[in-house]
């Protein structure tokens, strides 16, 4: 699992707001306490953009495959109150 990105707020209504904005982006509470909450995101395989690469050109294909493997399986961010 990569090291999670920390941010920091400085009281705990801008942590909530903060866990919104990021369950916005799809990012799921994995640990949360009243001074710090961690978010993590699966990456996802988007099926329409393997078919296009695949209809424009096989090679796209390839390319966006060899893309989606160099990512990180979890994107993990770290909320803490300071």
């Amino acid at each position: 699992m990569p090291a999670p990105k920390k941010i920091t707020v400085a009281a705990k209504d801008q942590l909530e707001s903060a866990i919104t904005q990021y369950v916005g982006k799809g990012f799921t509470v994995a640990n949360r306490s009243d001074r710090s909450a961690t978010m993590q995101k699966r990456k996802q395989f988007s099926i329409p953009i393997a078919i296009i690469g695949f209809l424009l050109c096989f090679i796209g294909l390839i390319l966006y495959a060899i893309w989606y493997s160099m990512q990180p399986d979890v994107e993990v961010v770290e909320i803490v109150v300071v």
